[in-house]
């Protein structure tokens, strides 16, 4: 009876339309049709062969060099911060060649028109301007074959981002404040239920579902991105936020190992000894 239900749920399938496949199975003529055993046959081996593509095409790419841009350049300052390191970094690891331009002055991108909203980074890419950070990592990461097919998983990549933006606006107010407000503001954002400790929390969950990394089996950009950031607030340069403060994150600190051992990840490293000691 089982069996008999499960052909019956077949064939159900098969002779329904199908126009999200290119076609409707109600069309089948001869023989095929009339048997179920045939149709049964002919339904598993097509949708097999859809399983087939779908394993395959849910694996990101690498764009090909005939569809790679001319001219890509990354205008920056000479820092390793999070916003632009993770573009830098996307595309280095993808082997997508870019110009890596640090001694720019902001004026000067100014006056050329290429502050879309008055800030850097920026990229231009064959004459054409494009800013934000989420805009441009999920570009670059498509372009380095970094960036996932799967929806949810690219939602996961976008979602890890704007947690690091909100991480770097919560922690940004506070450059504003007097020095004597300072510490004291900075020493409430990393208590256990300060605003810096609950994005964390968010990044460390997102993390924690795979153990070590956004997407499983995998560096994205914004592994990338959460490497920076960490390596930004572990730093020591941002008074009042101690440098083991991250460490108490175990899939956060995970994620950072797994990041910074990775080989184009120590070449990159190589590259710039000033920015990495």
């Amino acid at each position: 009876m089982a069996m008999q239900r499960s052909v019956h749920k077949i064939k159900s399938w098969s002779l329904a339309p199908r126009p999200e496949l290119g076609f409707a199975a109600n069309r089948l003529k001869g023989p095929v049709s009339k048997k179920p055993e045939a149709l049964e046959s002919f339904v598993l081996a097509t949708a097999a062969s859809f399983a087939l593509v779908r394993r395959f095409s849910s694996k990101p790419m690498r764009a090909s060099s005939t569809d790679l841009p001319k001219n890509i350049t990354v205008y920056y300052g000479n820092m390793a911060f999070w916003r632009a390191e993770c573009v830098r970094m996307c595309l280095f690891l993808g082997g997508v060649p870019f110009e890596d331009c640090r001694d720019v002055k902001r004026e000067q991108l100014r006056q050329e028109g290429k502050l879309t909203f008055g800030a850097t980074p920026v990229m231009e890419v064959d004459g054409r301007i494009l800013s934000q950070t989420q805009a441009m990592a999920t570009y670059c990461s498509k372009l380095a074959g970094m960036h996932p097919s799967d929806p949810w998983e690219a939602a996961k990549v976008e979602e890890a981002i704007n947690g690091c933006t909100d991480v770097t606006m919560t922690v940004g107010k506070t450059f504003g404040l007097p020095d004597d407000e300072k510490l004291s503001a900075r020493a409430a954002l990393i208590t256990a239920e300060g605003r810096l400790t609950m994005h964390l929390k968010g990044l460390e969950a997102i993390a924690a579902e795979q153990g070590d990394s956004v997407v499983a089996d995998s560096i994205t950009v914004a592994d990338l991105a959460i490497w920076r950031l960490c390596g930004w607030l572990s730093s020591g340069v941002i008074d009042g936020i101690p440098k083991d403060y991250v460490s108490t994150f175990q899939a956060l600190s995970a994620l950072c190992a797994k990041v910074g051992d990775h080989p184009k990840v120590q070449e990159w490293k190589a590259m710039h000894p000033e920015l990495y000691k």
